[in-house]
Order: structure tokens, then C-alpha cells, then sequence
């Protein structure tokens, strides 16, 4: 009768406890109170509960000496319930997902999974320690010393909490437990015992109130500790390490001593679970995130459900681990490992831990390796050593990691085939360097990173070479030459095998499973891509470079193996892109009848003249009034013609997006991520509309390598009919140079211009892309007036001085070509067209201007001219709006001067180009796209009004259509031809 009392009155106080612990999380650190008096109950509870789980722990285990197995046994039971419980979590909640927490259930001490699950498994670590200890003295010095403890960690922690998130309050929680195991065996006497129990009860209310009470008062303490940069907690009679909660703890502990001591172990480990899904971080997220939102409305009737619930779990967890999963040999093979209890056991345990490093120490060496390629991958962005080191470890670790994992997976895949662990290494070494250097080449140019999509341009290996600069090129060759000597060397001399045939074929199916997750990295929803966040990959697509400065070189050239490319419209379907046709072929309908030419009768020239910009225009820089303006021709003729500034999308590179953007009509700003359409988007389909549809001949003239974008594929797919270029079928004629330019002059460009105009009677669309003003700007020109002749803050380095006066020498020879080239045109009877455009500023100026001047280093100059000809057979020489365009309206610029019929899709872009302002990419953001007025200022979405909304709508609906849709549009007769 006694015993089943007992067992009774120790369920009951269990299960009190095992709420306890629970409701800190469904309950109270949920609850966010505003009043103080609530706050400080809360308080109380929560360190009654942490001190009693302890203290309780401890008199379990007061009895007798324990081996290392205890503490491994609880935790065991603790990594199992923190597997089940995380798998539940992630389930439900995958958007949380983190390395660090999947790391933190095998390792849940190192990584403070759980602060009081912690202090259980240091505490029993400990427990054979503290037990000789007690035995050793006698009542009064154990007593005297433990006091002495807890006064002296209270006053040294000015009554702070001590980190109890952290898993070094395990540390401090040994000493409840301590007082746990002298409560166990300790006699004392009923009058004793009596006062302190008066005590207790009249402690209890007094830290109640003077916890409220010291809140708003600044004691000298404060004083004192403010001034040793420490804080006095005003909470400190509340805290854990507070002396009066340990006398009411203790206190308690004593009075249901017959109880408590006699749990037993298999017993009171519920308590393993119940924290576990009480403490954990994730625990109460989980609460707040997903099981409040869900059930709000009967929140108080769920939270005691959810209580009760976790109450079975633990119970369940607890039977099953105790029954089944400690009765397994291979768990007990396991435990038996840790049947120590002094200082040599542990120091032996200590050694078998070494023993395991050292079996894999290649390996985890190697990984470490892997580590320093990584990082070194982060200074293409970053230059700081020191800085970047801390911003590194501190905040970027996952992506390190994560980074490291797949150049380990390289390295598996390469060691099986060749069976060398040195060439292996080598593999994936020159490949993260790679990326690292090639990355802070392109930076350098073009502020921007490597995309997966450029490896294709290795092809033109020849025109990279001059891009990337001899002395690099040196570096890297020198650099490629010693790593084969040293992998020769450590190959001979250190041979290195690991011995682990059976499993080889696993690990290379594994290492290929993970180099193909990529694949996934951007399809929201997918496991890969809830595990990728994990690891802190939070891709910036809109700004590369903030991208490759978060994530590193290898992590940023991985996430852009497939991006998203564009958000999809809410309504986007089959029937909403009709409705969107047949809404602007009604709108044609209207515009057509105040149009008098047929666009296929009209020759258009698109001329994309490489890195061309007004030299004046550029930010700080004076050219001397002593020398020729170098736009000399073409200032004079934009006071005449449609003429302004381009917003181009790139800066110093970008020239076949804005290509695309010319041709398609469809701009890069309202894609989501920073891709290159011509290698991302076009690819996707077997016909991709653009001008060029609409003359029965198109043609492309590009006098250099035809390969860059790949734009033979793209113009087979534009349905061009000709396209030439340096070693085409098609003879690039007149081929000129000048001075030790390697780039053909714009001359040459434009004479293989003129005799494509004159080969076709009719109508006819040219793309003619030239090359003279591409970079590197070297000293090609020997009589450069400009050499002197220019100055400005920003060009006060001798190098880029010399770079700009080139540049501008170049600008010069192109202002002439063109004067010769629109005195032809003039000269042919037929309507022609020519649409002049700078494709991007020339990367002369330091990238780091971009923030102060975002518009004006990406506003390059334009104009559009009709000849004679045309002017007289209805074409216009000047329209509106023209200061600030989009590289996206060309086309409808182009039917407008020419006073051409629209399609549908062109009454769309026509819409687009009259009636809001120009769009461009988020110059100064990460997200969005950018509206710029006529006056080159921004504009916000918000300022639109509802019919703008619904234009742009409307045009955003169609490019997803073309980009990442369907092409639904492309079935529909009469939209776009």
C-alpha cells in the first residue's frame, strides 16, 4: 500500500514537472506580456522549473558512483526524440530549415540545442566526480561549499541570467544537480526543516515584489557594474542563479525527499523528451509559426490539448526507447563503450575520439581544404582580409560549407575513376580557383560574376584572352604549371590511398546526386531548395554582386545554373493571354488608322555601336575645348532627329541582353532574376518573335566572332535570313582597322551596311552590331589629341586616363563613320531607317560609382534617323517622348518615325513607350524594376495610375508568356505578324 502511494505521489509530482517544462514554450515564451507583474510570475516559474529538473536529476543519481553510460544513454534518448521532433518541424515548416539545427541533434551540447538538456549530460558526466567528492567530506563542509558556490557564481554574474540559452548554462546547472545528490543522502532535522519551510513561504512572495520593485531602480550596484561595461540584471532575484530560489528549491526537495529520491532512472528520463519539446528553438517556433496561426480561435482550449499531446509523446517516446531501442546489441555495443568513471576512462574516451580523426584525417583535411578554396571565393567581392575573415565565420559559415560539400563530391567522383587522392584534389581545386579568379576578372570589367551560361563563350578563347588582360593570363598559366609539379611531387613522394573499394561506387552515387541539386536550387517548394536556405544560400538575383559577396564565387555559380527567370502573373493562363491579344488588336485597330506606311516596305537598321556613350557625359570628366568634340556630327544631328539617352541594363558588358531587349521588344527589368535571355530564355523556344518578322528578308552583320550569345542559333531561331560575320559563309567585305585597334573599325561595319541595303529591292531589317569602341582601351591610336586633352576626378589615375583618351579617340572615329554612313543612306531612294544606340558605358570608371550615379552610368546615347527619302514618304524626323527611353521601345520608336502600321503586340509596346516612363532595371535596389521620367528621375510604381497599372499588366502578362510561359501568344494569328 505504501509502495503504490509512493509510486502515486511520484507521478504526480512528475507530471507536474513535465508541464513545468512544457508549457514554457506552448504557454509562457509564447506569451509576450506587457505588464511587469506577469512578466516577473513567468519569471519565477521558468527558473523553479530549470532548478527542480536538476536538483530532482541529481537525487536520482545521489546513491552511488555512475559510469560515462548514463550520460550517454539520456543522450541517446535525446538525439532520437530531437530526430522525430525535427523531422516534424521541418515537415511543417520547411522554410526553416537549418544546418545548424540538423547539425544540433547529434550535437546538441556543442551547439546549445537545448540549455537544460545540456546541463542533464554534463551533469552526469560529471556525476562519478561530485560523488567522490561528497564522499570525501562531511555534511557541513558539502554544504558550506556548495553555498559558497552559489553565492559566488551570483554575485561574480551581477544576478544575470548566465547565457541560459546557451549551452554553457549546462555548466553552471552541475550545481543543482550537485545540491540534488547531497539532498539524496543528507539527514536533517524536522525543526530544520520547519524553518526552512517558513522560510520558503515567506521568500516566495518577497521575490515576487522585490522583483517588480527593483525593476525601475537604479541600485549602486547598477552604478558600479555600468561602469565595469557589466549590467546588473534588476531581474536577479528571479534568475536561476538567485540563492532564494535555491533555498525554496531545496527546501521542496527536501520535504518530498522520500518521493523523489526513490524515481527511477528509466522514470524520471521522461524528463528527456518533455525538454526536448519544451526548450528547443524550434519548438517554439513551430508554436508560433504554424500551430497558433492554424489554431487560433480556440487558442486556449489547443494550447492544453497541445500540452497533454506532448505529455503522451513523451511518455511514448520514453517507453519505446527503454524497451526496444536500448535492448538492441548494437546500442549496447555502443554504451559499453562508456562504462569509465574517472579521469583515465575519460582521458581513454578523449583518445578514441583522436583515433576516429586520425582514420579519417585525409579526409576531414581535405574538407578543411576544400574550406580555404571556398573562402578564397569571396574575395573577388571582398577585399578587406581581416573583415572578410570575420564576416566569413561569424555569418557565412553554411555556404562555406555548402560550397565545400560539392567540390568534396568532385573530389570522390574524380578518386574513383583515376585512384590518385592528389589528382583528384587538383580537380576541384582548379575549378573553384577558376570560378574565384574568373570572377574577379569579370568583377573588375564588368561588375558582375561568371554565369554557368558564359562557359559556352571558352569557344571564343581567342577574343577572351585581350578582354582578360596578358599580364592575368601570365599569372594563371604560371599558377596552372606549379600545381601539376606539386600534385607530380605529392603524388611521388606522398601517395596517398584511402582503402575503400566496398563503398567507392556508393560514394560516387551519392557525390553525383548532390552535383545535380543545383537543378533545384530556385524551385520553391522542393526539398533541395528548403536545404539550400538551410545552409544560409540566399541568392540575390537581382544584384550578382551582392550575391557572389553573401554566397561566394562557387555557391553563386551554382545558384545560377537554372534561376528563376521571371514571376508569373496571378492570372497568367491560355485565356488571359487572348484576352490581352485581342485587347490590342482592337487598339492596332485605332492606331492604324492614323498610319500610312507598311512597315515591310520600310529598310530598319538597328545599329548597336559597342560601349558607345557621349564622353562629356561622363560623371567628373572635362575634355578640353582646344581639341574636336568627339560626337561632333551626331551631337549636331539629335538637335534634329529623335535623339536622348538609352537606359541600358548593363554597365560595361550586357550587350546581347540589350540586344534582346531591341529586337523582342521585351525588357530585362521586369525579368525577377539577372539572367541572359539569349542563352536562358530564347533557347526554350523553336521560334522566338522579334522585328525581324515582319520584312520578308532579315539579315545580322556583325564584323567579328559570331558565336558570342550564342547568336547563330538565336538568329536561325529569329528566322533571320543571313547572318555575317568572321568566318560565316556570308564575306565580312571592306575589312579595316585602325591604328593597332584589334577590332574592326565601325567603317567596315558600316560599308557591309550599305551593300546589305543596296542588295535588296524591297524592305529589309539589318541588326548591325559593331566593335571598334570594345575594351580593353589600349594606346591603339599613335595621333590622340585626346591624350592631354582630358581630366576629372574620376579619371585621375594615369591608367584610366589613358584608357578614357583612347576611348574617346575611338568615339571620334565612330562620330566620322557615321557622317559618311548617313550621307549614303541619304543618297538611296528608298525609306530607310537607322536606329543608333550605345549597348552599356565602357567599364573605364570604377564600378563603385555606380551607387552615385545609377542612372547616368547606365544612360548611353541614342538616336534614330530617317533618310530623305523616308522623310518624304510620310516618315517623321523627331518624335516624342525621346530624353529617357527604354531599349524596348526602339521598336515601337521605329513604326512611330516611319509613320508605320502596328501588329497587336506593337500596338502594346506602343502603349508602353507613350504612356509610362521609361523602365529599366532596379539601378538602386535588388528587387523590381525602375521607372525613369523624361527627366531622368525615378518613378514610383505607386504613382502610376490604374490604367498605367493595368498597361503594365498587361505587357508583363505577354513577356512571362515568352519568357518562362507557354507561348501561347505565339499560336494566335495576327498578334505578333
Amino acid at each position: 500500500m505504501k509502495s503504490a502511494l509512493r509510486k502515486t505521489i511520484q507521478w504526480i509530482l512528475l507530471i507536474g514537472l513535465l508541464l513545468g517544462v512544457l508549457i514554457q514554450t506552448l504557454g509562457f515564451w509564447n506569451y509576450n506580456p506587457t505588464e511587469v507583474s506577469t512578466k516577473t510570475r513567468i519569471g519565477i516559474v521558468i527558473s523553479l522549473v530549470q532548478l527542480i529538473v536538476m536538483v530532482w536529476y541529481g537525487m536520482s543519481y545521489g546513491n552511488k558512483e555512475y559510469t560515462f553510460k548514463e550520460a550517454v544513454k539520456n543522450w541517446l534518448e535525446g538525439v532520437i526524440t530531437l530526430i522525430i521532433f525535427y523531422l516534424v518541424f521541418v515537415i511543417s515548416l520547411p522554410q526553416f530549415f537549418s544546418a545548424w539545427n540538423l547539425w544540433g541533434i547529434f550535437f546538441p551540447v556543442l551547439t546549445s540545442t537545448s540549455a537544460l538538456f545540456s546541463g542533464i549530460i554534463i551533469s552526469l558526466f560529471f556525476q562519478p566526480f561530485i560523488f567522490r567528492l561528497q564522499e570525501k567530506l562531511n555534511v557541513k563542509q558539502n554544504v558550506l561549499l556548495l553555498t559558497t558556490i552559489t553565492l559566488l557564481i551570483f554575485t561574480l554574474s551581477a544576478g544575470n541570467s548566465l547565457l541560459t540559452s546557451y549551452s554553457i548554462f549546462g555548466l553552471y546547472l552541475v550545481l543543482p544537480f550537485a545540491w540534488g545528490m547531497l539532498i539524496s543522502k543528507v539527514k536533517i532535522s524536522s525543526k530544520c526543516l520547519l524553518g526552512l519551510t517558513v522560510l520558503s513561504v515567506i521568500l516566495l512572495p518577497v521575490i515576487y515584489y522585490a522583483t517588480i520593485a527593483l525593476m525601475p531602480v537604479q541600485t549602486p550596484q547598477a552604478v558600479l557594474f555600468t561602469q565595469m561595461n557589466m549590467a546588473w540584471n534588476t531581474s536577479m532575484l528571479m534568475s536561476p542563479s538567485s540563492p532564494l530560489l535555491f533555498v525554496i528549491v531545496i527546501t521542496g526537495a527536501l520535504l518530498f525527499r522520500r518521493w523523489m529520491s526513490k524515481i527511477s532512472h528509466q522514470t524520471i528520463s521522461i524528463l528527456i523528451p518533455a525538454i526536448i519539446f519544451g526548450t528547443t528553438a524550434y519548438g517554439m517556433t513551430l508554436w508560433k509559426e504554424k500551430l497558433q496561426l492554424v489554431l487560433a480561435p480556440v487558442s486556449k482550449k489547443v494550447t492544453i490539448l497541445l500540452i497533454l499531446a506532448l505529455l503522451v509523446a513523451s511518455f511514448i517516446i520514453n517507453f519505446v526507447f527503454n524497451n526496444f531501442v536500448l535492448s538492441n546489441k548494437y546500442v549496447q555495443r555502443f554504451l559499453n563503450k562508456f562504462i569509465g568513471r574517472n579521469l583515465k576512462d575519460s582521458l581513454n574516451l578523449l583518445q578514441e575520439g583522436i583515433n576516429f580523426i586520425k582514420r579519417h584525417l585525409h579526409i576531414i583535411c581535405l574538407f578543411a581544404y576544400f574550406m580555404v578554396v571556398t573562402i578564397i571565393g569571396f574575395f573577388t567581392f571582398k577585399s578587406n582580409l581581416n573583415v572578410t575573415l570575420v564576416y566569413i565565420f561569424t555569418n557565412r559559415l553554411g555556404t562555406v560549407v555548402l560550397s565545400s560539400i560539392f567540390l568534396l563530391a568532385i573530389f570522390e567522383i574524380f578518386y574513383v575513376i583515376t585512384t590518385r587522392f592528389w589528382v583528384a584534389a587538383s580537380i576541384p581545386t582548379i575549378l573553384g580557383l577558376g570560378i574565384a579568379i574568373g570572377n574577379g576578372i569579370k568583377m573588375n570589367l564588368r561588375e558582375e560574376p561568371i554565369y554557368p551560361t558564359e562557359i559556352s563563350e571558352i569557344v571564343n578563347w581567342k577574343t577572351l584572352i585581350p578582354m582578360m588582360g596578358v599580364k592575368n593570363l601570365i599569372y594563371i598559366l604560371v599558377g596552372f604549371a606549379l600545381l601539376i609539379v606539386v600534385i607530380i611531387f605529392l603524388e611521388k613522394k606522398y601517395p596517398i590511398n584511402l582503402k575503400r573499394k566496398k563503398i567507392s561506387w556508393i560514394k560516387v552515387i551519392i557525390s553525383l546526386l548532390i552535383l545535380i541539386t543545383p537543378l533545384w536550387f530556385n524551385d520553391e517548394n522542393s526539398p533541395i531548395y528548403y536545404i539550400s536556405k538551410g545552409f544560409d544560400n540566399n541568392p540575390n538575383f537581382r544584384n550578382p554582386p551582392d550575391s557572389t559577396g553573401a554566397n561566394g564565387s562557387i555557391l553563386t555559380f551554382l545558384d545560377f545554373i537554372k534561376v528563376p527567370i521571371m514571376d508569373k502573373p496571378a492570372n497568367y493562363s491560355e485565356s488571359a493571354v487572348k484576352q490581352v491579344v485581342q485587347k490590342y488588336k482592337r487598339e492596332s485597330t485605332t492606331i492604324n488608322k492614323t498610319r500610312k506606311n507598311k512597315l515591310s516596305d520600310q529598310t530598319i537598321v538597328f545599329n548597336l555601336s559597342e560601349s558607345f556613350v557621349d564622353p562629356k557625359e561622363f560623371p567628373t570628366v572635362k575634355i578640353s575645348n582646344s581639341v574636336r568634340d568627339p560626337m561632333k556630327y551626331i551631337r549636331k544631328l539629335m538637335t534634329t532627329t529623335t535623339a536622348g539617352h538609352m537606359l541600358s541594363a548593363g554597365y560595361g558588358g550586357g550587350t546581347g541582353n540589350m540586344e534582346y531587349e531591341s529586337l523582342t521588344g521585351f525588357n530585362m527589368g521586369t525579368f525577377s532574376t539577372a539572367v541572359t535571355p539569349y542563352t536562358q530564355i530564347t533557347s526554350r523556344y523553336n521560334f522566338y518573335p522579334t522585328i525581324g518578322m515582319n520584312f520578308k528578308y532579315s539579315s545580322a552583320l556583325h564584323p567579328f566572332n559570331g558565336t558570342f550569345y550564342g547568336r547563330i542559333d538565336n538568329y536561325r531561331r529569329f528566322r533571320f535570313n543571313k547572318f555575317a560575320y568572321l568566318g560565316s559563309k556570308y564575306k565580312i567585305y571592306d575589312q579595316k582597322t585602325i591604328g593597332s585597334n584589334p577590332y574592326l573599325s565601325d567603317e567596315t561595319a558600316y560599308q557591309n551596311g550599305i551593300r546589305q541595303i543596296k542588295s535588296q529591292k524591297d524592305g529589309q531589317f539589318i541588326n548591325l552590331i559593331s566593335m571598334q569602341n570594345h575594351m580593353p582601351y589600349g594606346d591603339y591610336y599613335s595621333s590622340n589629341e585626346y591624350q592631354d586633352n582630358v581630366s576629372g576626378s574620376l579619371i585621375a589615375d594615369e591608367n584610366t586616363k589613358n584608357s578614357f583618351a583612347s576611348y574617346t579617340k575611338g568615339v571620334e572615329y565612330t562620330d566620322k563613320a557615321v557622317k559618311k554612313f548617313i550621307k549614303q543612306i541619304d543618297e538611296i531612294d528608298k525609306p530607310i531607317t537607322l536606329v543608333f544606340y550605345g549597348d552599356h558605358y565602357p567599364a573605364i570608371i570604377d564600378q563603385s560609382q555606380l551607387a552615385k550615379y545609377p542612372v547616368k552610368l547606365h544612360a548611353t546615347t541614342y538616336f534614330i534617323y530617317s533618310n530623305k527619302y523616308a522623310r518624304e514618304h510620310g516618315a517623321k524626323s523627331k518624335i516624342k517622348p525621346d530624353k529617357y527611353i527604354s531599349t524596348s521601345s526602339f521598336i515601337p520608336m521605329a513604326l512611330d518615325q516611319t509613320n508605320s502600321k502596328v501588329t497587336a503586340y506593337q500596338a502594346l509596346l506602343t502603349r508602353i513607350y507613350k504612356e509610362l516612363p521609361a523602365i529599366t532595371i532596379n539601378y538602386s535596389g535588388d528587387d523590381g524594376f525602375e521607372l525613369v521620367d523624361q527627366n531622368g528621375k525615378k518613378v514610383s510604381e505607386n504613382k502610376l495610375t490604374k490604367k498605367q497599372k493595368e498597361l503594365l499588366k498587361d505587357y508583363q502578362l505577354i513577356q512571362y508568356d515568352m519568357s518562362a510561359g507557354k507561348g501561347y501568344s505565339l499560336d494566335i494569328k495576327g498578334f505578333y505578324k
